[in-house]
């Protein structure tokens, strides 16, 4: 049986969701506006800071793993429940994607189905989220396995984040790399907010009293990180050499501390009862939020465009309103149906 509803977490998910909906709106104006202007420096600003995103998915979904099933031994309900929740949207939304590209772009069969489109997620930019989250839940009993064996005390699970990311990047770099270039489809990748989300999991009525005072202390963590990592991305976006050990470090660092810091936030955020409702019914409906708003995106920008400069910067910030409104409405409307499940999760 699950535990009752934590609403900080749902709270850093509507966070999370908004942030995705910043990275795929302001990705426009980031490719398509002149890098010299400062309309382009604030979008692109706005993607970096954005990108804590899906680790912060994967983190608050590692949480809820932990909270609501460490102590489970019914590992094959665990699977039932988690799957039907998962899969099936999936198998769902990689068809409406695949019959899209068809119809609209005009895309040949033998380019739609393909192993990568349809398992690996390739059918659409974002469905590599899907094939994680898969990976966390098969992977979980044995990443909770490891866990209690590292779980000793607080510096042993900072040192185990640290040392487990280190490895990843290093076993990537130099082996798996040789075989698999798309490092975003490995959980292995995430291992460091997995880790987190599982130790924050099993203490998170602790970790809430303690981070309610202390939230303060990430927050400065996030600014510092923060400007190091946005400022090495857009390095890279300038196509200026960079040192990739120290892209790595001022990502995880920066992704992993952000993460923290928005759910330390949350337990603020349930004060404001008007921005906590918005947030927490955004979170609760995040999933179908991430499955659909890419479809309406893409349909958007064959409707809505300008060539005016000078409107350029209202249009994109039009588009993210519309795509938020579009999705939330969109998903909270299938949650009525009986065969929500299947299209837009639990």
């Amino acid at each position: 049986m699950t535990k009752s509803r934590i609403d900080e977490i749902d709270v850093l998910k509507g966070i999370s969701i908004i942030a995705v909906l910043i990275i795929h709106t302001t990705g426009i104006a980031v490719s398509d506006l002149d890098k010299s202007s400062l309309s382009y420096i604030v979008f692109a600003v706005l993607n970096r800071f954005s990108q804590f995103a899906v680790p912060a998915f994967i983190f608050a979904s590692s949480m809820l793993l932990m909270y609501n099933y460490g102590d489970s031994n019914d590992w094959k309900l665990f699977y039932k429940k988690r799957f039907k929740n998962v899969l099936l949207p999936y198998i769902v939304w990689t068809m409406i994607y695949g019959i899209y590209l068809y119809v609209i772009y005009n895309e040949p069969l033998k380019s739609i189905l393909t192993v990568e489109n349809l398992f690996l997620g390739g059918m659409f930019y974002h469905l590599y989220f899907i094939v994680i989250i898969v990976q966390l839940y098969l992977l979980f009993p044995i990443l909770l396995y490891i866990y209690k064996l590292i779980s000793k005390n607080t510096y042993t699970v900072v040192l185990s984040i640290v040392l487990f990311q280190m490895i990843d990047v290093i076993v990537y770099r130099y082996f798996i790399s040789k075989f698999f270039q798309n490092s975003s489809l490995l959980f292995i990748t995430y291992i460091s907010f997995i880790i987190a989300g599982i130790y924050v999991g099993e203490n998170i009525r602790e970790w809430g009293k303690y981070y309610h005072k202390k939230w303060l202390n990430s927050f400065f963590a996030v600014i510092v990180f923060g400007y190091l990592f946005i400022d090495i991305s857009l390095k890279v976006f300038a196509n200026k050499p960079i040192n990739l050990h120290l892209y790595n470090i001022y990502y995880y660092t920066y992704t992993l501390v952000t993460s923290l810091f928005f759910f330390a936030l949350s337990t603020k955020i349930l004060n404001y009862h008007a921005l906590s409702g918005l947030l927490t019914s955004t979170g609760k409906l995040s999933f179908g939020i991430y499955l659909s708003h890419p479809l309406f995106l893409d349909v958007l920008k064959h409707f809505l465009n300008t060539g005016n400069q000078y409107l350029y910067d209202i249009y994109i910030m039009i588009t993210f309103i519309i795509i938020y409104v579009i999705s939330y409405l969109f998903t909270k409307l299938i949650k009525r149906y009986k065969f929500a499940t299947v299209v837009v999760g639990k």
